[in-house]
């Protein structure tokens, strides 16, 4: 697949990659914002809007403003002033999420700042809901450089503005032309990131440029993952032809045909400026330059030789993390814990590339190290001490792609040889990796061969039952010390294993135990039955407890309350009487929901007859209910005969 190269020597700006906002139409949306500083008479800073219920609008004196300020175009053109400002209101500068209009105005064009009336909301206000708030812009010295081009024939530049803002006017192409490129030049020193596989493309348009003078080919810059941030706002302005060098389909960028011949010494031009700006920092080239080299020294002579990979494996609940604080974690050691899930990535694990503003506003750039790297770190660094990095739920994620190259540090040295002794203790990383922004946050030297040093331990958690959700291969497994944790009581504090479910009289070891001899008994009509278990600590203490409070809900008061509830008559006494049993009824229904719930839903949704009575109850909702609205051990009622009878065999 063909992308743009991943810059070397510019750090990835602040691209808000979090964020998920589109900017449609975004030539539109920075028509407006210049018209409208134009007829405001340049201000540094142009509070532009007012709410107008959820939505909002241009202010008064805007109106006026710009009215006056393009009453002969709209006579000439016959656009009626209540068309005119109903149009502008409807433009993206009104529209769209403030975060959106950052990453545009902000990174990409630097046109503006654009902030809320309200500056104590977040940039993040009106990322759920429909809601707009009214909002400011303080502009920057780009918009006097496009009003030097614009002062040399307003009239055909306003006229261009008006029709990218979405007005039918007539137009000077070469004016049109003129603006397009402006704009482009303005873009340049902007950045984008894309995903591709188990890697993060840093690039900017000059890398498109370069790519496609390189192979002749078409660039993709549509990521392995969804476009956020400012990749988002690369697209739109393609997709608008504001970039007269490029032409944008399907996520595909090419040459423009009518220009192509013009595109390398404009690339020439763009490389020159990018090397000049103030956001150059050292590239891996200069790095490469320094070769001061660290030694090895009396760190490896003192460092504890305790470094392994351990994954530990059950089903849920049966006590993976209780293990890890009990057997793994000693006093004085140093942790720290993490949680794999779908969405973790590579720069998530290990870290990336972001921007750092210093005090006169200079943008430079610089790695930002993640857990792996600042453990990595500290454990190289005080090598006397024991540190872990607890990875819980490491199946969760794509493990083999979050590690990435780290994944070759996993294997470690088992004993000492002679012939190749290269000065580190067992434990260590038998083999070292070239990684320049970790070797320069751990060793202080981009040219360090990076490895894990003997006295951190990476332990993972998994579940078996989330085998389904990503799986490790076998490379990635064999580099792990394999232990499963049984599911049994034996090492249960008898407070929970004796504890009885609710007003039962069956403790929960006892429920426990009943089911899992069920699902195992059934393995054949059920995939990976052992999976299905309840696991030891599935519940807390506090799930089990019973409140009395509620009282039985089968005679009667409770549904009395709700129906006096609802009809508007019901005395203050009886009011304190429905809060205390709503109360105790939240409490009590934490065992169902997280139990029962989980036997229906889960671990026999396909064989539900096995243990429920199914004739009578065929939904999760009765279920709760039954349980619920009965006392004692008729709470099991939906369980068949023989389940409840062991249940009771068991606790006499």
């Amino acid at each position: 697949m063909n992308r743009p190269d991943t810059i070397l020597a510019y750090d990835e700006m602040d691209l808000k990659l979090g964020i998920k906002s589109s900017l449609p139409h975004v030539k539109s949306t920075l028509a407006l914002a210049v018209l409208l500083w134009e007829c405001s008479d340049h201000p540094a800073e142009l509070t532009y809007s007012v709410s107008n219920g959820d939505k909002i609008v241009l202010t008064e004196e805007i109106e006026q403003w710009l009215i006056d300020y393009l009453s002969e175009i709209c006579e000439e053109e016959q656009i009626d002033f209540d068309a005119l400002i109903s149009g502008v209101n409807q433009n993206q500068l009104f529209k769209s999420q403030m975060e959106a209009l950052i990453v545009a105005f902000e990174l990409v064009w630097k046109l503006a700042k654009v902030n809320f009336v309200d500056e104590t909301k977040p940039a993040s206000a009106e990322r759920t809901g429909g809601v707009r708030y009214p909002k400011k812009l303080t502009f920057s010295v780009n918009a006097d450089i496009i009003h030097s081009v614009i002062s040399g024939n307003e009239n055909a530049y306003i006229r261009v503005l008006m029709s990218w803002i979405g007005f039918n006017v007539a137009v000077d192409p070469e004016c049109e032309k003129t603006l397009t490129y402006l704009f482009t030049a303005l873009s340049e020193g902007a950045v984008f990131k894309l995903v591709d596989g188990t890697r993060d493309v840093i690039f900017n348009q000059n890398s498109i440029y370069k790519k496609i003078l390189e192979t002749s080919q078409a660039v993709d810059i549509n990521g392995d993952k969804e476009a956020k941030g400012a990749l988002r706002i690369l697209k739109s302005l393609l997709s608008d032809e504001m970039n007269p060098y490029l032409q944008y389909s399907g996520g595909s960028v090419t040459a423009a045909t009518d220009i192509s011949e013009r595109l390398e010494e404009y690339q020439k031009r763009v490389d020159t400026l990018l090397q000049l700006s103030a956001t150059k920092v050292i590239g891996l080239e200069d790095l490469q330059s320094q070769n001061t080299g660290i030694q090895i020294t009396d760190l490896e002579e003192r460092r504890v030789s305790s470094g392994s990979n351990v994954l530990l494996y059950g089903v849920p609940g049966s006590g993976k993390s209780w293990t890890i604080e009990h057997e793994y974690c000693k006093k004085g050691t140093n942790v720290e814990r993490l949680v794999f899930h779908p969405d973790y990535t590579y720069s998530d694990f290990i870290g990336q590339i972001l921007p750092n503003v210093d005090e006169e506003g200079q943008v430079s750039y610089k790695f930002t190290p993640g857990p792996f790297t600042n453990i990595l770190h500290d454990a190289y660094n005080d090598p006397e001490k024991e540190y872990i990095l607890i990875i819980e739920e490491i199946n969760r994620g794509n493990a083999p792609a979050i590690f990435g190259e780290v994944f070759q540090l996993l294997d470690r040295k088992t004993e000492l040889r002679e012939a190749d002794d290269d000065g580190y203790p067992v434990g260590t990383s038998e083999y070292g990796i070239t990684n320049a922004n970790i070797a320069k946050i751990v060793y202080g030297d981009a040219r360090h061969k990076v490895r894990i040093p003997s006295n951190l331990s990476i332990i993972g958690t998994m579940n078996t039952s989330d085998q389904n959700v990503f799986t490790l291969d076998t490379a990635f497994q064999r580099r792990w010390e394999m232990r499963l944790i049984e599911n049994n009581f034996e090492h249960v504090d008898r407070t929970l294993a004796d504890a009885e479910i609710l007003d039962t009289g069956v403790t929960w070891q006892t429920f426990c135990t009943e089911i899992n001899s069920i699902i195992v008994g059934n393995n054949a009509r059920m995939t990976s039955a052992e999976d299905k278990r309840l696991g030891a600590y599935f519940v807390h203490l506090k799930d089990l407890m019973y409140n009395d409070e509620m009282g039985n809900l089968s005679d009667g008061e409770y549904d009395a309350l709700r129906k006096k509830e609802q009809a508007g008559t019901i005395s203050e006494q009886e009011k304190d009487r429905l809060y205390a049993i709503r109360n105790a009824m939240k409490q009590n229904r934490k065992f169902p929901e997280k139990v029962i719930k989980y036997l229906w839903d889960d671990a026999f949704k396909f064989n539900r007859e096995i243990v429920f009575e199914t004739t009578t109850y065929q939904s999760l909702e009765q279920v709760i209910r039954v349980f619920m609205y009965a006392e004692k051990i008729n709470r099991f009622s939906m369980f068949k005969e023989n389940v409840r009878n062991a249940f009771i065999r068991d606790e006499q």
